[in-house]
């Protein structure tokens, strides 16, 4: 069982930032989520279903 729990400390680490990856490509996707997000919330609001 301890071995279980420490595996999952492991995987659940939050990792170094690598300074290689390029910060424009990571602010658009959040961007993009957070269109997504505000999308998603604005259908519900407005009760507006999409599909059958």
């Amino acid at each position: 069982m301890a071995n279980y729990i420490e595996r999952l400390k492991d995987k659940v680490k939050i990792k170094k930032f690598d300074s290689n990856q390029p910060i424009g490509a990571w602010i658009f996707v959040i961007i993009l989520n957070m269109i997504g997000f505000a999308g998603y919330f604005y259908l519900k609001v407005n009760n507006i279903h999409l599909g059958s």
